[in-house]
């Protein structure tokens, strides 16, 4: 296990597989793909929404906090990042898509 999944994991947010997203998702979760616009056009999950943590101005605004919302990306350390910064602005339930950012 790396340090960024242990970051995920110490800060209260927990890792899932495809079948758990797909489950959350149904229940109004939402997809928040990190990566760039580029790698995000090219293979976007379904219903995903790109929120690029690269961005200057990271918008994170226009998510409900009161949704789940579950991370992807393509590294681990990304998606540690997100959560962090998003956890800080009062998100409560953030989860990470472990098939993407392994």
């Amino acid at each position: 296990m790396n340090l960024a999944m242990r970051t995920l994991q110490l800060a209260g947010r927990e890792s899932l597989t495809a079948r758990h997203a797909e489950n959350m998702l149904a229940s109004g979760g939402l997809l928040v793909d990190i990566r760039s616009p580029v790698d995000f056009r090219r293979d976007a999950l379904p219903g995903a929404r790109n929120l690029p943590l690269a961005s200057r101005s990271w918008d994170y605004r226009h998510l409900d906090k009161s949704a789940a919302v579950i991370l992807c990306g393509t590294q681990d350390v990304s998606c540690a990042r997100a959560a962090r910064l998003l956890a800080g602005k009062g998100f409560r339930r953030i989860y990470h898509l472990a098939d993407l950012c392994d």
